[in-house]
């Protein structure tokens, strides 16, 4: 997997779009929803740009598509287990919300699990500062990311099959497989979430911190983008005396 500029978008703005499909579908009934979720994805908007346009540390972009991804699933997930509780189970609002935890409570004992115990293998390549994955390890663990997809296809199906069988078992099984995917893609990317936390660790004694393989390719690309010429002429403006 070559993290390029084009490759670099494209994962930026897939996992922008997995979240915002995921609060869309699974959070829409909360009241005072629609106030919160627009400041919420005008901050996850304004951070996806940075990281097109100019992010530069390999650790923020590549921390970025994992918290996508899982929270993508476990969202989803957790929506599914608090509408059964108060729909199916007719239980209090506390305790549907603690239903509702269970698959993040889930996901986060298995990520514990996985970032504590000792990496058997490193995932990434270095040149100086300079990371990409290993071609071995971005072929077995970044395969998975199409999981995605085909978890947001089983939501839309499991909401055909929800009325066609009712809630109760459509809701069941939809929370049990999306939580499935996301302890399943945990344990499929275990080398690669150790490399990382790694890296972070590393970063903290280093002046500069991990950047791209291909960051000069990469800053040559922003330069002729429009999208990064404005985000720069935008954050030397907030940066300028008196502004």
């Amino acid at each position: 997997m070559i993290l390029d500029f084009e490759s670099l978008k494209q994962g930026a703005w897939v996992s922008l779009g997995a979240l915002v499909f995921a609060m869309v579908l699974g959070l829409s009934a909360i009241p005072f929803f629609w106030q919160a979720y627009i400041f919420i994805f005008i901050i996850k908007l304004g951070w996806c740009v940075y990281l097109v346009c100019a992010c530069e540390k390999f650790t923020s972009y590549v921390g970025w598509l994992f918290i996508a991804m899982l929270g993508f699933l476990v969202l989803m997930a957790g929506s599914a287990a608090y509408f059964l509780a108060v729909k199916s189970l007719g239980v209090g609002n506390v305790q549907a919300v603690i239903v509702g935890l269970l698959p993040a409570a889930c996901s986060l004992l298995v990520y514990l699990f996985i970032v504590n115990t000792k990496a058997l293998f490193d995932p990434f390549e270095y040149n100086g500062i300079k990371v990409q994955p290993r071609p071995q390890a971005a072929k077995k663990d970044f395969a998975y990311y199409p999981l995605v997809l085909l978890a947001g296809a089983t939501t839309l199906a499991a909401s055909v099959f929800t009325k066609s069988v009712g809630i109760p078992v459509g809701g069941v099984i939809g929370a049990l497989l999306l939580t499935f995917c996301s302890i399943f893609i945990l344990i499929n990317l275990r080398h690669s979430i150790r490399g990382l936390r790694t890296l972070r660790i590393k970063e903290k004694t280093m002046p500069i911190p991990y950047t791209f393989m291909q960051i000069d390719e990469i800053r040559e690309a922003r330069g002729r983008w429009w999208l990064s010429r404005l985000f720069k002429w935008v954050a030397s403006w907030c940066k300028s005396p008196g502004a």
